[in-house]
């Protein structure tokens, strides 16, 4: 199966051949635990771990604290002077925070949170865009050994429910409200309708608007921080943060050990090439794996500096993307499949009034790419002003890479793609590039032969260190639920689910879910499918027979499973 391979300007004397990527790769699968062995020399341990895994947890004889191993290891170093964090709203407010000023604010979180009862192995969820304030009690909790919970805003209360009633936590965070596209997104009222009223709320002032007060809700401004304390070390089986992943009956608790998956993360952030001079952009929100990984976590592991946007592509106009990384020169950003698609689509004159010049690497990941959109970003968003090696600006000829990559909430990070930092391989528009060392990943057929050139299940044959404590995935294999293509240089090219999950802009969505949303909201059966569709990759399909109006079943989907979830109905 011949495809077109591309090795951007930038990277022409980095790149390898196929045969010596196969070879790197073949010895890091050999002996899995060995490898990963040495990738845990990499973080700081309390105790340092003798045994690879055992028990379905990696690295189980290991103590660390995970705060130390992502804002505390900078301390000392002249990374804690510089700024960690640039946050902006639609608004265009601006606040940044050094390394120093987001440890102190981590510390005084933790002591709220200490105040409020949370304590180690509590967890806390989250229904909050990424405030400063929202993403220092995030490290707070790391920091006191309290497990986490992102829960997207673009959900509505019923999947808000669904997900404190799985998680059951000490505490949830909110603010008042928040602004997208120029309105009130006023989430207070959607935790109102999910959060039981003997689950205490603390409410983060956002907006500044009158919200309703119940027994247990608590405003940030009101806590008494009590001693933030020490940082909590603890076993690498400790769960660290979870999310929910979509699976065809509804979605279920994800949990990731603090160990493996710090492990992992460092490894992989590392092998992007991610540095301490960086200032990175990641366009997705923490609610999904990666964000957590990829905004929260990796890069400030690294040291980079992290522009954190609460808003969309589109307000006031569609080249809000683009300002960002004119206005913070940019180096390293990270979107999805989705957004390339859509931003292709608007007047490239947006783009072109821009100078993007101090990118570097730009990665994608969620849906399956294709190649044209690829195309497009290589050329438009990648190409800049000044020419670099054989890349020609005024024939919009390419210079940065654009790596596709191939990440799941179960697997923590991005498994796939080339990798500036240890090897790299030429670019094939429409792949995610083959395995990362150390992802033991194929593609079979039904019979579990690998089937080359033709489509499969992509399947791990061996565990990777950010496995999860729940649910138990690995029996020898795990099955992704994803069909691919494998060619014969191991490039994996994703075909979407193959077991009726729906993929909207990237989104995993339960059609279990919004069968039970319908269900409650107007007491009628249904039958959910999916079709592709042209800018969302794939839309929910309802069927209905009698007793609803199509309007009824897309109200009761958008209120109680949120605007992400824009359901097609049609009569059975």
């Amino acid at each position: 199966m011949a495809r077109e391979s591309v090795v951007p300007p930038y990277m022409k004397y980095k790149a390898v051949p196929a045969a010596e990527f196969k070879r790197l790769y073949s010895e890091s699968v050999s002996d899995i635990y060995a490898f990963w062995m040495r990738e845990a020399a990499h973080l700081r341990w309390r105790v340092r771990p003798r045994r690879a895994f055992e028990g379905g947890v990696w690295f189980p004889d290991g103590y660390l604290s995970p705060y130390e191993n992502v804002i505390g290891r900078h301390h000392g170093t002249f990374m804690w002077d510089k700024i960690a964090i640039i946050w902006e709203d639609e608004s265009g407010e601006v606040r940044a925070l050094t390394y120093s000023q987001l440890d102190s604010l981590a510390l005084r979180m933790a002591g709220a949170l200490r105040a409020l009862g949370v304590g180690r192995g509590d967890w806390v969820v989250f229904y909050a865009p990424p405030t400063p304030e929202t993403l220092a009690l995030t490290y707070a909790a790391v920091r006191i050994g309290a497990p986490f919970e992102h829960v997207f805003t673009g959900w509505g209360w019923l999947a808000l429910a669904r997900r404190v009633a799985s998680r059951r936590p000490r505490l949830v965070v909110t603010v008042d409200a928040f602004p997208r596209r120029g309105k009130l997104v006023r989430t207070k009222n959607v935790v109102d309708k999910a959060v039981p009223e003997g689950v205490r709320v603390l409410v983060v002032e956002r907006a500044g608007v009158s919200v309703s007060r119940r027994r247990n809700d608590i405003f940030l401004s009101e806590v008494e921080p009590a001693d933030g304390g020490g940082e909590a070390v603890v076993g690498s089986g400790h769960p660290l943060f979870g999310l929910h992943a979509a699976y065809r009956d509804g979605p279920r608790p994800v949990t990731h050990a603090a160990g493996g998956y710090l492990v992992q993360t460092y490894a992989t952030t590392r092998w992007l090439g991610i540095r301490p001079r960086d200032t990175y952009f990641c366009t997705v929100m923490p609610g999904w794996i990666t964000g957590v990984t990829y905004m929260l976590f990796g890069p400030l592991m690294i040291g980079a500096t992290v522009v954190v946007y609460e808003g969309g592509p589109d307000y006031p106009q569609w080249d809000r993307w683009w300002s960002i990384i004119e206005r913070y020169a940019v180096t390293v950003f990270v979107t999805t499949a989705g957004a390339m698609r859509y931003l292709s689509r608007q007047d490239p004159e947006l783009l072109k009034k821009h100078n993007l010049d101090t990118l570097r690497l730009i990665i994608t990941t969620a849906e399956p790419f294709e190649g044209e959109i690829w195309r497009w970003t290589y050329q438009y968003v990648g190409t800049g002003t000044v020419p670099t090696v054989d890349s020609v600006p005024e024939r919009l000829t390419g210079r940065v890479p654009v790596i596709h990559a191939f990440i799941q909430t179960e697997l923590g990070t991005f498994v796939t793609g080339q990798l500036p930092n240890y090897v790299f391989t030429p670019l094939k528009p429409g792949s995610a590039g083959p395995p990362m060392p150390g992802f033991y990943i194929d593609v079979v057929d039904e019979e579990g032969r690998p089937a080359r050139g033709i489509p499969g299940r992509l399947i791990l044959k061996a565990p990777w260190p950010a496995l999860p404590l729940e649910p138990k995935v690995f029996d020898g294999i795990y099955d992704t639920g994803d069909a691919a293509v494998m060619d014969e240089d191991l490039y994996i090219y994703p075909q979407g689910r193959r077991d009726g999950v729906i993929k909207i802009n990237g989104y995993r969505v339960s059609p279990g879910e919004i069968e039970e949303a319908i269900k409650t909201a107007l007491g009628v059966d249904v039958v959910v499918e999916k079709t592709r569709d042209p800018l969302r990759f794939e839309v929910p399909v309802v069927y209905i027979r009698g007793g609803a109006s199509p309007d009824d079943v897309k109200g009761a989907v958008r209120e109680l499973l949120g605007p992400i979830v824009d359901v097609e109905v049609r009569s059975m």
